[in-house]
């Protein structure tokens, strides 16, 4: 099999050392299309990817995705296998190996994960997307972006946008304005768990980060984004098969990749394909930056063999920086971690296990030091050592467990979050309801429900409400919509009857103060719910599962009641030097206290990142400030909705 080559004008990518095993140059005619030569100011993905600082004059950076449905495993791979250099960056290789096993996927440009955005603070990022999925509409999210002044270009459908039909193409246009580890992936239907997402990366001036003495490299090449996979599209897991005759019930994926690859067991065989191979240089501390891309319930433990990891950042937020073995991230979080490699030159197994639900579920990497070779026992299971973020513990009495709400903001906090009070508090339950099947499965009834197991359909809520998207998009056609599309715990449609469905959005005044204590009264057992909120970082507060976890006929539901029974008793404990986040587990039958200053107007969505949840309605609106807080809507900018016209009595024509 050949190796994908750069035979015309290349350039090094940034932070990589020409000449270093792994470390290749790119063919900078792939990073080039017929925008960018008709706009001389437009820079491309290569130029984009540089050292970062304060003196730089900042980019117009100009990428091309177009999303198709396109196989895994396809003849392409006869011909070339995609190098991480050059598939991560630019197009080169139209190689999707994922686990090596067949089947149709959602791919940006034919790569998965798709290319890597890496700009500096201040550039200007500029993505047209082309649809050339007939049978679905897209949007993209880029995920810890808080589009500020932009925020018609966050990406959620019905909410920022109308979906980008097939055949067309939308231009997200936004400033690079929060530096850290971000992320981007589709935000409709099921699409991202089917390929659609990718690194984003915002660097700040090195002179601007609060923990550089902690690092020497910052290498493109050290991204790494990890995703769950499964065997089959993920729309044939929703809402879920009643029998496991033509495949799988449940969500839960068949494997685990790293950077897009891995390895796997199917039909009783291990998958020929090869592992990710990340080089380092020996003697140096190396920045990586860790991606959770998830889709399922399940956690992702990373540990690599024989070193620590020096946790610096989370969510784009600086901490104070902490050395722990294992990470477990869940959906959506992103973690910055720097590794000192002073072992002795050679090839060290990175491993990923699936925690919970994906107990048993694991893929490997490797880390190798530059000339070394890259042979590595990847059979041997690592110890944890000390956990981050550790899975369904209250970190309380285990010193080699450190929970997030224990870390220390490595950046000044708001005063009007270290209040004692907030302008506004809710509670917000977090919850499913079983349906009765007599009643769901009436004609002309049409409920989203979700079937994790066989036995059972059951739709998500928050607050008590599943979530129902609005026909026009409530940041540019608020008005479109029926007077009673919008709605909230306090404010609920007269058609509500039992389960309500609604477009749930809370409404917050322009820079108030916002307490939202999350509950987690699902009862299901061994499932931290994981929450992200668009537009924002919050703070992290307190963290605690004061009833213990969700066991089978042997534990204490936690309610809204007994979480405001220990607030007004003084033992809801507020962290007021907390990290920032975007993206946390709720612990399981536990609460998470978040606040934020909403000095961001508009209309920000804040949901579950398990995408079976979210799509069975586990998400809310959170409405900052009023219409006139924001930028006029774009010139042009597409329009939907119903289209209802008056009827007519054909007797009386």
């Amino acid at each position: 099999m050949l190796k994908s080559q750069c035979s015309e004008k290349t350039k090094p990518v940034t932070g990589y050392v020409p000449g270093v095993a792994g470390m290749f140059s790119i063919n900078e005619t792939n990073c080039v299309n017929d925008v960018i030569l008709e706009n001389p100011f437009l820079s491309n993905p290569l130029e984009c990817a540089r050292p970062c600082s304060e003196s730089g004059t900042p980019k117009t950076c100009y990428y091309r995705f177009v999303i198709e449905r396109y196989p895994v495993q396809s003849a392409a791979c006869r011909n070339c296998t995609p190098d991480t250099a050059t598939n991560s960056i630019c197009a080169d290789c139209q190689c999707v190996p994922a686990d090596g096993v067949s089947r149709m996927a959602l791919t940006i440009n034919r790569m998965m994960p798709g290319p890597s955005i890496q700009v500096c603070l201040g550039d200007l990022i500029v993505v047209d997307v082309t649809n050339k999925i007939a049978e679905d509409g897209i949007t993209i999210h880029w995920h810890g972006v808080f589009q500020k002044d932009y925020q018609y270009y966050d990406g959620v459908p019905f909410v920022t946008q109308c979906p980008i039909v097939a055949g067309t193409t939308f231009r997200y246009q936004y400033l690079a304005s929060n530096p850290g580890t971000h992320f981007y992936h589709a935000h409709t239907g099921l699409n991202k768990m089917d390929g659609v997402f990718g690194t984003l990366v915002i660097r700040a001036p090195r002179e601007q980060d609060p923990n550089r003495k902690y690092f020497d490299t910052d290498y493109s090449s050290h991204v790494v984004i990890i995703s769950d996979w499964m065997n089959e599209e993920s729309t044939e897991r929703f809402p879920g098969r009643t029998t496991n005759g033509t495949g799988p019930t449940g969500q839960i994926p068949n494997s685990l990749l790293i950077n897009g690859k891995g390895k796997t067991n199917f039909q009783g065989n291990i998958t020929n394909t090869s592992l990710e191979v990340i080089t380092v240089e020996p003697n140096t501390r190396h920045r990586f930056r860790l991606v959770n891309s998830f889709c399922s319930v399940c956690p992702g433990q990373i540990t690599i063999e024989g070193h620590n990891l020096t946790v610096i950042e989370t969510d784009g937020q600086p901490i104070k920086p902490i050395n722990v073995t294992s990470i477990v991230s869940s959906a959506g979080e992103r973690y910055d971690f720097v590794v000192e490699t002073n072992q002795s030159p050679g090839a060290y197994q990175i491993q990923l296990r699936g925690l919970e639900l994906c107990a048993g579920i694991q893929q490997f990497g490797i880390l190798q030091y530059a000339g070394a070779s890259n042979d590595s026992n990847t059979n041997e299971t690592l110890p944890s050592g000390i956990i981050l973020n550790p899975s369904g513990v209250n970190c309380d009495n285990n010193p080699e467990e450190i929970c997030i709400s224990k870390l220390k903001s490595g950046t000044p906090i708001d005063e009007g979050l270290t209040q004692l009070k907030t302008d506004l508090q809710f509670y917000i339950p977090v919850g499913f309801i079983n349906y009765d099947l007599k009643e769901l499965f009436q004609p002309n009834r049409y409920d989203t429900f979700l079937s994790a197991i066989p036995t059972s359909a059951s739709v998500a809520t928050l607050d008590g409400i599943t979530y129902q998207s609005a026909p026009s998009p409530l940041i540019s056609q608020l008005s479109d919509n029926p007077s009673d599309q919008v709605c909230n715990s306090q404010n609920l449609p007269s058609k509500c009857n039992g389960i309500c469905s609604c477009t749930n959005t809370l409404k917050f005044p322009l820079n108030s103060t916002v307490e939202i204590i999350l509950v987690d009264s699902s009862q299901l057992p061994n499932i931290s719910h994981a929450f992200h909120m668009h537009g924002y970082a919050y703070r992290v507060m307190s963290m605690d599962q004061p009833l213990g976890p969700t066991i089978p006929n042997n534990s204490t539901p936690i309610s809204v009641d007994y979480v405001k029974q220990l607030d007004e008793d003084g033992k809801l404990k507020r962290n007021f030097d907390g990290p920032g986040k975007d993206t946390l587990a709720v612990p399981n039958n536990g609460y998470a206290v978040i606040r934020i200053r909403a000095n961001n107007p508009g209309f920000w969505f804040f949901h579950c990142h398990f995408i079976y949840h979210q799509a069975s309605g586990m998400q809310m609106v959170l409405n900052v400030g009023e219409q006139e807080d924001l930028p006029p809507v774009p010139p042009n900018f597409p329009k939907c909705g119903n289209f209802l016209n008056p009827l007519k009595d054909i007797s009386k024509s």
